[in-house]
């Protein structure tokens, strides 16, 4: 081997410190080195002692390569840059860029080849990712979604991405070499050179306008770079665009949106407030102040706790309002600031985060103060209504009772004279009386039939009834009376009117005999005709309407609206020509109205009228076919044989003598022996003495009335067994008076002033249905 010498190499020192590989060899393959620098045993990873002892053929990868690279050195003296590929000492392969000069030695004439070697595996990595980066740039300038422009150190246009022309409707011709200032108007243009004027290189995120080609305007976020050179002078720019006009549209129509909702808040009487997720106090509309008389300074970051009286505090805690998420309609107070305590309806709504966390809470305050004065004060004059209703019910039930006890005294000795031998001057007297006495009654059974209507005491009954027998029993029995005026009285039910409904027979009865009663009444030639048809109807109800058509004087078509009124009638001298005192109407509107109809009449003056009435009923599908309004147990009591009951025993409770005569007289005259009694003391000493078949109870009697003597009795009777009828016998009347008596314990209910008839059946058809039974 030979190995150069340092004096044989010349600049030895420069080329030992070299960041370069440099080396020399004879020509040909098989030739070793004869020089190497420190850097060439480093890229290869040798010591420079060792690599003078190594083939060429183990350094160089292609070696072939390297010999016509020599060849290639000899033609031209030198080779520049071939890339070459060298084993290290850890066999990982390395690319190096190499450089051949030959060299002929003067002195033996022999030819050297000289090497340079570059480790150019990291240069050309750096060249790679420069060009990677290149290449990304390129790309993100091309599609990015902003406008980039480039201008040079004249502010002229020089460069763009391509979103440039569509966001600002420019052409490359439009764009190249334009003034950047064109781009902006002037106002816009005087602030950002205000603030490049105070930054140095970067500005960003400055809010601007821009023209597109049209001179529409465009909103955009700007940021701008300066562009040097290595002396630090300024050689150009970069701005880049956001276009932000649809944001900002939004961003406006949000803000316009909570100005209005503000403005709603700030103008609606209900108090609005908004909490924190520690329920403090965090926003509110005007109203909430002038409720609670407070400023900003007192509601910000206020508990909305310190607002309420503990107590209303805790009923509101109570609710759980924070795990039902919401609660309405809370009626609470709150505390003013000047302390006075005032009653607000609350709501309160909960708004919680994405998480499900409770965020906070919206409540809304009403001030109800008033409304609860004014409740209060409702409260106050319906008490004092029901008071006087009771007041008025009170004096109606001691006038009816009061009224039909000396009633009762006229009624029966005038029925009881009556039955005596009288001249028929006499007889027409005592008829006379008897006919002003029922008038009389009739008054007064109309006033308390109104006042129990509009009190609301009265309860239709819903039974089962042949609609056709009522309608023919009602017109059976008027048609005597049409009879004598000479007119003929008519009655038609429909084919689809159904044959059995639930109704009230008695108010239905009522109503017809009111109406047909009216008709007679105003009519003087002709017919009356009463007509049924059903105008709607399912399987289970229909709407049935009743008609009463007369030919009679008819009714003024300005009075017609009028006569459903209390106390009205068409003509002011309908009374002293006809009679009555104009309640009768008024029933039967409050009547019909109960049964979900209405009334009304069509009439023209001198040629009659029409009544209408409506309903809705019930059908009685499959049921029993029932004979008008009696009951199939009536029917088998009608069926027995009309014989008088003989040796009945019956006890008498009456404190008024003069009654008391006349009801004897009466029940002695069928037969019956009667003994009497003027209290309930005197009712229970006589039981306990004798026994009696029947009692007849009067209710309003002194020491002991006939309630508290019937609860004694039936008391009596739970120890020693058995059961004596008793039937009230009362001139009480009023709504609940029939409930009483039946609650208190008795069997059955008549009316004073006696009917005589009345009192025989109610006494007979008790016994007879004990029979039946």
């Amino acid at each position: 081997m030979m190995k150069l010498t340092k004096k044989e190499i010349p600049f030895i020192g420069a080329i030992n410190i070299l960041n370069t590989g440099i080396f020399r060899k004879k020509v040909g393959l098989k030739e070793q080195f004869v020089y190497i620098n420190p850097k060439m045993a480093h890229i290869l990873g040798y010591e420079e002692d060792e690599l003078y002892e190594i083939p060429l053929d183990e350094i160089f990868v292609d070696p072939r390569k390297l010999v016509q690279m020599e060849k290639q050195a000899l033609k031209k003296g030198f080779l520049k840059e071939e890339d070459l590929v060298l084993r290290p000492k850890d066999h990982q392969n390395i690319l190096c860029s190499i450089s051949l000069a030959v060299v002929k030695d003067k002195d033996s004439d022999d030819c050297f080849v000289d090497g340079i070697i570059e480790d150019v595996a990291a240069s050309r990595k750096t060249e790679k990712d420069f060009q990677e980066s290149k290449e990304l740039f390129k790309t993100v300038f091309n599609n990015s979604a902003v406008a980039i422009v480039v201008a040079d150190q004249k502010e002229k246009i020089i460069a763009w991405n391509p979103f440039s022309e569509i966001m600002l409707g420019l052409t490359q011709q439009d764009l190249f070499n334009k003034p950047i200032k064109e781009l902006f108007p002037v106002r816009e243009l005087k602030k950002l050179n205000a603030l490049s004027s105070r930054y140095k290189d970067i500005i960003s995120d400055i809010e601007t306008r821009v023209f597109k080609k049209d001179k529409n305007v465009l909103e955009v976020n700007l940021s701008l770079s300066r562009i040097r050179d290595n002396t630090g002078k300024v050689i150009g720019s970069i701005r880049i665009m956001h276009d932000m006009t649809k944001q900002k549209d939004a961003e406006r129509k949000i803000k316009e949106s909570e100005n209005k909702i503000r403005t709603i808040l700030d103008n609606s009487a209900i108090a609005i407030t908004l909490t924190d997720e520690k329920e403090r106090l965090v926003t509110w509309n005007q109203y909430t102040e002038k409720i609670l008389g407070m400023h900003k300074g007192d509601l910000f970051q206020r508990p909305i706790s310190s607002l309420y009286p503990s107590n209303e505090w805790e009923k509101i805690r109570g609710a759980n309002i924070r795990q039902s998420g919401s609660s309405h309609h809370i009626e609470t107070k709150v505390i003013r600031k000047d302390g006075k305590v005032i009653d607000v309806e609350l709501s309160v709504n909960v708004l919680k985060d994405s998480n499900n966390k409770v965020a906070g809470s919206v409540g809304i305050m009403q001030d109800i103060t008033k409304q609860k004065r004014a409740q209060q004060n409702l409260l106050q004059a319906k008490k004092a209504a029901e008071d006087a209703s009771s007041a008025k019910t009170m004096f109606l039930a001691n006038m009816s009772h009061e009224v039909r006890t000396p009633m009762n005294t006229i009624m029966g000795m005038v029925d009881l004279t009556l039955d005596t031998d009288l001249s028929e001057e006499q007889r027409d007297n005592m008829l006379t009386i008897k006919n002003a006495a029922d008038i009389l009654l009739g008054l007064l059974n109309d006033i308390l039939d109104l006042s129990r209507v509009e009190a609301g005491k009265i309860q239709l009954e819903q039974i089962e009834l042949n609609l056709r027998n009522i309608v023919q029993s009602v017109c059976k029995g008027l048609a005597v009376l049409a009879r004598n005026k000479g007119l003929r009285l008519e009655w038609e039910v429909a084919d689809n009117v159904p044959r059995i409904i639930f109704a009230d027979p008695v108010r239905i009865r009522q109503v017809l005999v009111n109406l047909i009663n009216n008709a007679i009444k105003f009519t003087f030639k002709g017919s009356i005709v009463t007509k049924v048809r059903a105008v709607s109807k399912t399987d289970s109800e229909c709407d049935l309407e009743f008609s009463v058509a007369d030919q009679g004087v008819g009714i003024p078509q300005n009075k017609v609206d009028k006569i459903f009124d209390v106390f009205t009638q068409a003509d002011a001298s309908t009374t002293r020509r006809f009679g009555g005192t104009g309640l009768g109407l008024s029933i039967c509107r409050k009547l019909v109205e109960m049964m979900g109809g209405g009334i009304w009449v069509e009439s023209e003056e001198f040629k009659g009228s029409t009544f209408f009435f409506t309903g809705k009923f019930k059908i009685a599908v499959g049921s029993a076919e029932v004979d008008g309004e009696e009951s199939i147990e009536d029917a088998l009591i009608d069926a027995l044989p009309k014989k008088q009951l003989k040796h009945l025993s019956i006890l008498l409770a009456e404190d008024n003598i003069v009654n008391q005569k006349i009801a004897v007289r009466m029940l002695e005259k069928r037969g019956w022996e009667v003994k009497a009694a003027s209290n309930g003391k005197q009712v229970l000493e006589l039981l306990d003495k004798e026994d009696f078949d029947l009692i007849l109870m009067d209710a309003q009697m002194p020491v002991l009335d006939g309630f508290e003597a019937t609860k004694m009795i039936r008391k009596r009777e739970e120890a020693s067994g058995g059961h004596i009828p008793i039937i009230a016998l009362t001139a009480r009347v009023m709504a609940g008076d029939r409930k009483k008596c039946l609650d208190s314990g008795m069997d059955g209910y008549v009316s004073k002033p006696i009917d005589r008839k009345k009192l025989y059946e109610a006494v007979e058809n008790f016994f007879q249905k004990r029979k039946v039974q």
